[in-house]
């Protein structure tokens, strides 16, 4: 199924690319694309929440190493 998503959107977003020719790379890198963007989209979203908790185990881990 995600083959004919990833013809469908190579035939919509590039028309030239109806041959055969070279379709495999191309839909590959859409879906690597659209992959990373997700990714980066969601990391996006949660840097607030993966810094404070970060910190907090900044903080934890400072509590036990003997003064």
């Amino acid at each position: 199924m995600s083959e004919r998503i990833s013809l469908w959107i190579g035939r919509i977003m590039l028309p030239e690319l109806r041959e055969e020719k070279g379709q495999g790379a191309v839909e590959y890198a859409l879906g690597v694309l659209v992959v990373a963007s997700v990714i980066a989209v969601a990391m996006g979203g949660f840097t607030d929440k993966i810094k404070d908790f970060m910190d907090a185990a900044g903080t934890k881990l400072i509590d036990y190493i003997p003064a």
